[in-house]
């Protein structure tokens, strides 16, 4: 159950923050926040990473679509079985950033992106626009490697472990 909630509560949290950015900034304010080191503007991903496919909104819907789907296939199979936690946990994340995203692609067309990094040693990453779905995605896709690979484990996160 505690898996459901974190991906219900990325959804809300999400959504929230969206409708706010959407609602109450225009397009090329920026607002800096933690002494400068992010900035909060606001942008519309037509496409996938990097507005990659832009110009194929509805190919992109169709694909983020079937991946999310196949995505909670896969999770509610790993769901009632005992153990795999961190690989339940990034799940979690990858599916409440992935419902997020892909709710937007449906309701609005885009994706609302809000913050960028700005510091020197993030140069590369100063103008990339991102949300906290995309971190989401990031994260659980970085714990879900490490459930599978991580120190003292075989090469498949589907090894079953005793509790």
């Amino acid at each position: 159950m505690l898996y459901v909630i974190i991906i219900i509560v990325i959804v809300a949290a999400e959504t929230k923050i969206k409708n706010y950015i959407d609602e109450n900034m225009k397009f090329g304010e920026h607002k800096k926040i933690l002494n400068g080191k992010i900035i909060l503007s606001k942008h519309y991903n037509s496409g996938m990473f990097l507005n990659f496919m832009e110009d194929k909104k509805e190919t992109v819907k169709m694909v983020s679509g079937a991946f999310l789907g196949f995505l909670l296939l896969l999770f509610s199979c790993f769901l009632p079985k005992k153990g795999h936690k961190l690989f339940k946990l990034g799940m979690s994340f990858v599916l409440g950033g992935a419902t997020s995203n892909v709710s937007d692609r449906i309701k609005r067309g885009h994706v609302v992106d809000y913050f960028s990094v700005n510091g020197k040693s993030f140069k590369k990453l100063n103008k990339v626009v991102f949300n906290l779905s995309d971190l989401c995605i990031f994260l659980g896709s970085a714990l879900i490697v490490f459930a599978g690979y991580g120190p003292g484990k075989s090469s498949s996160f589907t090894h079953e472990t005793k509790e």
